[in-house]
């Protein structure tokens, strides 16, 4: 039977699991579950409080009914839509994978990517002048002190 053919009454005195399964039959393909309990909600007329109740209520429902199958990215469809040897796991494959980035979104990637390198950059700049100028120290620190060929020979004089 299709959600049609049930009067106001009716659907006010089913379950909300009920109707998801009815929803999921009449549609015949997967549905994102915010959207499911919103369908749901619009007709049980429930408020938003009784709705924000019901969600949890009905995702736990769902999970424990063996007519219903999560199918990954908070999609459900219906088991006996797929094999039987299919499991769980292979199921949360059927759901479309994420969008691929829009163009624009590699080129503010880029971008961002770009001013982080060249601030890496700067602070590289920045460490190796500061090490030179520790270098450039210590060979003041020794200044005066004569090199190594001065000293050559003075052990045979004594």
């Amino acid at each position: 039977m299709s959600i049609s053919d049930y009067n106001e009454e009716q659907i006010e005195e089913m379950s909300a699991v009920e109707l998801a399964h009815i929803l999921l039959g009449d549609e015949e393909k997967p549905y994102d579950y915010q959207e499911l309990i919103k369908k749901i909600s619009d007709l049980k007329s429930l408020s938003p409080e009784e709705k924000k109740n019901r969600r949890t209520k009905l995702f736990t429902a769902m999970n424990l009914d063996g007519r219903f199958v999560h199918l990954g990215e908070n999609h459900w469809g219906l088991r006996e839509w797929y094999p039987l040897d299919q499991s769980d796991e292979d199921l949360s494959t059927t759901v479309k994978a994420p969008k691929k980035p829009k163009a624009d979104d590699y080129d503010e990637f880029e971008d961002d990517f770009d001013e982080d390198l060249e601030d890496i950059e700067d602070e590289l700049d920045e460490l190796s002048q500061e090490e030179d100028a520790d270098d450039y120290e210590r060979d003041d620190e020794f200044e005066g002190f004569g090199s190594d060929e001065e000293h050559v020979g003075e052990k045979d004089k004594y």
